[in-house]
């Protein structure tokens, strides 16, 4: 037999004895680290309060309410329910259409793969645990020492910025030196093609 609670959710009618209790704090910092809590939270309310209206215990009202939150609101994604403050989960969850990563790329492939996917693979739950998902990356990782760096920008961001800027610094260094060596060969180009087009030289 279903009640209906409120316009939009049926739950069964069970005997209170029947319902195992849940572990209510784990339920509550899952809806949490999901950001589904101030949504169930008002549902959770009403369904305390027909309990009370059925005369049940305290105890008997919880576990059937969490019990019936639990199965309308089941965990979103494995790597979100588990995550807790300070934790970094699914950094090392490799997508399997990935292939075979090397250990070291340059350091100016692996930073500019962090930079370009960083937004997109890291969430921030609302415990202050870190969920990384690279099947959202947009090109699979150039190394595992690019993941490295992505673990390095979430632990120690300084640190991971103060990088970058040195590598951009060496590179545009490195650059300007190519473009010096250039100008430098192609002026030797241009005396010895004088030097070709004038025979008293």
């Amino acid at each position: 037999m279903c009640e209906k609670v409120d316009n939009d959710v049926e739950v069964e009618e069970v005997e209170p004895s029947a319902v195992l209790p849940p572990d209510k704090l784990a339920l509550v910092d899952r809806w949490r680290a999901e950001g589904r809590w101030k949504q169930i939270k008002p549902l959770r309310d009403r369904f305390m309060a027909e309990c009370r209206h059925r005369k049940m215990s305290k105890a008997e009202a919880q576990a059937w309410t969490y019990a019936e939150l639990d199965q309308l609101y089941p965990a979103t994604e494995p790597e979100v329910a588990q995550a807790v403050a300070g934790q970094i989960r699914g950094l090392s969850d490799l997508p399997d259409d990935w292939p075979e990563l090397p250990s070291n790329a340059s350091i100016q492939a692996e930073l500019s793969w962090v930079q370009a996917n960083r937004l997109g693979v890291i969430t921030i739950t609302a415990t202050g645990a870190t969920v990384v998902r690279l099947r959202l990356a947009r090109e699979p990782a150039p190394s595992r020492g690019a993941l490295a760096w992505l673990e390095t920008s979430i632990r120690h961001n300084a640190k991971y910025v103060d990088v970058c800027v040195r590598s951009l610094k060496d590179e545009q260094d490195e650059q300007e030196h190519v473009r010096r060596e250039r100008k430098a060969i192609a002026e030797i180009y241009d005396l010895l093609a004088e030097m070709h087009e004038d025979p008293a030289a």
